[in-house]
């Protein structure tokens, strides 16, 4: 008899332990304070709240929010996670920042339909199970000119010269109007001497543009010229290649520049993302390798963050932006193989699919094919 209740005790004891430690795995709610441009969603939420409540960067949390319960990682860049995935960000690991709930390159607001004033409620799923993947995605840089071997390594600036694109005729950059990088100057400097004469611009509106131009320190003065000739187009873009919204606004873009003469520049505020995917999808039109255009889209990554080319991170940041991005854009599954996928009809499939007409997609391979 002794036995069985010390049996009976001993099994008590663990059923209570684990109660415990149920109860005391991390979880907070929170609200929606503000959904922005992109569809991301801002919380009430400081990133030390989280930090305090038991959380760490690398937990997979668990996101119930309007009616939709996801899994997510707890990450400090949208660049943590893979395109087309959730996550939860504390902004630069900062504890005074609020946290974020969002898709890396997706509207997580449009696709599950949260508004401001929604109730969010984190809690675990897994400790550390993100670790070793956030530690590889980490990624460092500094907005000092000093830091940088050139104004064009530093301004992320380049011509794209793959496939059969002219000689002079398409250009890349971080922007040279928005100078919250402190690189606006440089890239308008680089875009003057390459002879640039139509701007797309995908990440600003004109309430964004005539702000920058009221900065104190605004030194853009070729930019602010092309903008005033009507050379310059405003596509205030969100991030979601895959949105109706997006690939109107880029359709928009595109006619914007069948109708003007080059040399063109496209550019983003970094010119990595935004500019990174319609810069790739334009490659393939143009009849670039994969090879091509994967190196022309990491190489933002070596500017900015000097990640070795070829190296294991080098792979894991290609594998999940840009070759993710051309899987879907050619209709394949996610880790399909890429090689010998005809990139320039799956491009011309991705441009007559936002609404180009088959002779506008022409005019357009023309137009980058041909020198100015």
């Amino acid at each position: 008899m002794r036995k069985r209740w010390s049996v009976l005790i001993w099994a008590l004891v663990l059923t209570l332990t684990a109660g415990s430690a149920v109860l005391a795995q991390p979880s907070v709610t929170g609200s929606v304070t503000a959904v922005d441009k992109y569809g991301n969603l801002t919380l009430d939420l400081l990133t030390q709240a989280l930090l305090d409540a038991g959380f760490e960067f690398g937990d997979l949390l668990q996101v119930e929010v309007a009616g939709v319960v996801l899994e997510a990682p707890f990450v400090t860049a949208y660049s943590d996670v893979d395109v087309g995935s959730v996550l939860v960000r504390g902004p630069g690991g900062a504890g005074t920042a609020n946290v974020v709930v969002a898709i890396n390159m997706g509207n997580f607001a449009g696709t599950y339909g949260v508004e401001e004033g929604a109730a969010v409620a984190l809690s675990l799923v897994e400790k550390a199970s993100y670790l070793a993947e956030w530690l590889n995605r980490q990624l460092t840089r500094t907005n000092e000119r000093a830091d940088y071997a050139s104004d064009e390594i530093f301004a992320n600036f380049r011509e794209v010269a793959v496939g059969q694109m002219a000689a002079g005729t398409y250009f890349r950059c971080s922007s040279p109007v928005n100078n919250e990088l402190g690189r606006a100057a440089y890239a308008d400097a680089l875009i003057k001497a390459a002879g640039v004469r139509t701007v797309i611009n995908l990440a600003d509106g004109q309430e964004e543009l005539e702000s920058y131009l009221a900065q104190p320190d605004f030194n853009s003065p070729y930019y602010k010229e092309l903008y005033e000739q009507g050379q310059v187009i405003l596509l205030n873009m969100g991030v979601d290649f895959r949105s109706e919204d997006f690939q109107a606004k880029l359709k928009r873009g595109l006619e914007f520049l069948l109708a003007h003469e080059g040399p063109y520049l496209i550019h983003c505020t970094e010119g990595k993302d935004r500019a990174g995917f319609v810069s790739a999808l334009l490659e393939a039109l143009v009849g670039a390798r994969l090879q091509e255009i994967k190196e022309d889209y990491m190489l933002s990554y070596v500017n900015y963050y000097g990640v070795e080319y070829g190296s294991e991170q080098y792979e894991k940041i290609a594998e999940s932006n840009v070759l993710a991005a051309l899987r879907e854009m050619a209709g394949l599954p996610k880790g399909a193989s890429l090689e010998g996928v005809d990139l320039a009809a799956a491009a011309e499939q991705y441009l007559q699919g936002i609404g180009l007409s088959a002779e506008q997609v022409e005019l357009l391979r023309g137009k980058l094919t041909t020198a100015n």
